[in-house]
């Protein structure tokens, strides 16, 4: 047996799933509905609102921090929709993620003032208040890549020149059906990874041992990926559902 050096690029990720809400949100700078940036001051009533509920806000014309621009599926997107009638002002907010789908709609707020600024700011500020306390979605779209890294690393050759593999079994695995998830046992039986369900059918919150992680399916098969300390690590797994 003998040593050889590889290079092994490690793709590095990070995973917000269940675990992480939403950390990001975005306003537009002019609503649809109306002809100018920050009509009546809406636009910055609309983003006050959510950096008092502990948003980091933006408004859809800033430049973003790079992981935003990366992955807008990091934020959520605000969408006021006017339906006003010949003595009402009315509006509700939708609250969206990056596939447009609806999470979560205000109430339908309403003012009876004539004048526009005092009717749209009474109507923006009561839906907008139905919303307080409400917005703690969790995120289980955002997959950010952020780096890549080149390690060198030893490894041991045996003499036939096969390279000994450092997955997490040498044998499959197979998928035993759980409330909300799986256990992934041996031939013996042995429990080896516990899944949970997320709302992607090929990502799972994983615990094997004492590294939480996911499992994940790739284009080559399915990957247990875990931190230990800063470092991320990504083991091929033998897997049959």
């Amino acid at each position: 047996m003998k040593k050889v050096v590889l290079l092994f690029v490690l793709f590095v990720y990070s995973f917000s799933f269940a675990q992480d809400n939403y950390k990001y949100v975005i306003v537009p700078k002019k609503f649809s509905f109306l002809k100018e940036e920050n009509k009546f001051g809406l636009n910055e009533l609309t983003k006050s609102f959510f950096e008092k509920e502990g948003f980091e806000v933006f408004y859809d014309s800033d430049v973003l921090p790079p992981k935003l621009y990366q992955n807008r599926c990091l934020a959520l997107f605000i969408v006021p929709v006017e339906s006003n009638t010949m003595f009402l002002t009315k509006i509700y907010f939708e609250i969206k993620d990056c596939k447009n789908n609806i999470l979560l709609q205000s109430e339908l707020a309403t003012s009876r003032e004539k004048l526009l600024k005092t009717a749209y700011n009474q109507a923006f500020r009561q839906a907008l208040s139905s919303l307080k306390g409400k917005i703690n979605f969790k995120n289980v779209d955002a997959i950010e890549k952020i780096e890549v890294v080149e390690t060198p690393k030893e490894v041991d050759v045996v003499s036939n020149n096969e390279i000994i593999s450092n997955s997490v079994a040498s044998n499959t695995l197979f998928a035993i059906p759980m409330v909300n998830g799986y256990k992934l046992v041996n031939d013996k039986p042995e429990t080896i990874i516990i899944l949970k369900k997320t709302s992607a059918d090929n990502i799972f919150i994983a615990q094997k041992d004492s590294k939480s992680g996911v499992l994940m399916k790739k284009s080559s098969g399915w990957f247990f990926e875990y931190y230990e300390g800063d470092k991320l690590f990504s083991e091929k797994v033998e897997v049959k559902f």
